[in-house]
């Protein structure tokens, strides 16, 4: 049995240099990268990284959208969809930042905020949807001449370099601007202010295209929760399994589910958004504790035949496969995580 671990996040961004770090030991996942056959990669996007797996062509962009669409239930039929998430943009001096996005709305709230957006582009051909409220869609008829960033590539970020690109750019901007007027001062914002939750003045419009041919991947079997892992894994014909809870649990649930496993790990990326880089280094503890060890004994026992680590992020894609006789080049000496991030 093989298995691929993609971990968002597990380096730190390359700005931040060793200061995450910082006198954290991590055995397990140390001895993984110094005794595996590690390769470097172009840094790639994780849904990008997605994508490919599972033999979807790039459009205008990687087309998140018309996938998560399907898997939040939804026909994409032959429109154009891009996300359009919400999202809280923030002034830090002179430049607007994209704060976070929003994800504590309930479903009366998204509802009267998507009808506004609606009743204010109806003149425009734009149709916004909201399966769910942290997830929001735009819908045109033909594609938009425009290259997105992806939400996860923007956050904290200045979003004057990351706005949507292309010859129809200022169109979409406008777009944008308009939506920003419509949410700015609307009831749902005014309520959420006065309790201090984050406003929704703005959306972010990313993942644009039409739904496309999925390949068969090499995978039996995906493992994630999040919707473009659900959606590739049923497009493709594969099964798609949550969480055991940890490494432990999975290896039980797996032997069922065929030879090659995806586990798509998000626990950093999300502890590194929603608490900053002391939530990440906890949650990378519990992946060393509850994840790591585990997979790396059964690799020692042969009861898995060989792992590989796709560690991802803006910054950073390195691919490390280890297999059993691997494990025995005690020649090769362990270096610190934060050695592999940067160039």
């Amino acid at each position: 049995m093989r298995c691929t671990l993609l971990i968002s996040d597990l380096l730190p961004p390359a700005a931040s240099g060793s200061e995450p770090l910082q006198d954290v030991r991590l055995p397990v996942l140390e001895t993984l990268l110094a005794r595996g056959t590690v390769v470097r990669q172009p840094a790639l996007e994780r849904d990008a990284w997605l994508c490919r797996a599972f033999g979807v062509a790039k459009q205008q962009d990687w087309p998140v959208a018309p996938l998560t669409l399907m898997a939040d239930g939804v026909d994409p039929q032959h429109h154009y969809w891009l996300r359009a998430d919400p999202v809280e943009l923030r002034m830090e001096r002179s430049r607007l930042v994209l704060a976070r996005a929003v994800s504590d709305l309930d479903t009366t709230e998204t509802r009267e905020l998507i009808a506004a957006l609606n009743r204010h582009f109806a003149r425009d051909g734009i149709t916004l949807l909201a399966p769910f409220p942290r997830r929001w869609y735009l819908r045109v008829d033909r594609a938009p001449r425009i290259a997105t960033t992806p939400l996860a590539c923007a956050v904290n970020r200045d979003i004057e370099a990351h706005l949507p690109q292309g010859d129809a750019a200022l169109d979409w901007h406008r777009v944008i601007n308009e939506a920003q007027m419509v949410l700015h001062e609307h009831a749902v914002n005014v309520a959420r202010e006065a309790r201090s939750a984050a406003l929704v003045n703005s959306v972010w419009l990313w993942g644009g295209g039409t739904a496309p041919a999925i390949g068969r991947p090499r995978y039996d079997a995906a493992w994630g929760d999040d919707p473009l892992t659900r959606s590739l894994a049923a497009a493709a014909g594969i099964a798609r399994r949550d969480f055991g809870g940890n490494g432990s649990a999975w290896l039980t649930a797996a032997t069922a589910a065929g030879d090659n496993h995806l586990l798509v790990l998000d626990q950093l990326s999300d502890a590194l958004r929603a608490g900053g880089s002391a939530a990440w280094r906890e949650q990378l503890a519990m992946l060393e504790r509850d994840w790591m060890a585990p997979l790396v004994a059964a690799l020692r026992m042969r009861k898995i035949s060989a792992i590989t680590l796709v560690a991802i992020s803006s910054d950073n894609l390195i691919e490390a496969t280890v297999t059993p006789a691997l494990l025995w080049r005690l020649w090769r000496r362990l270096r610190p995580l934060a050695s592999y991030a940067g160039a």
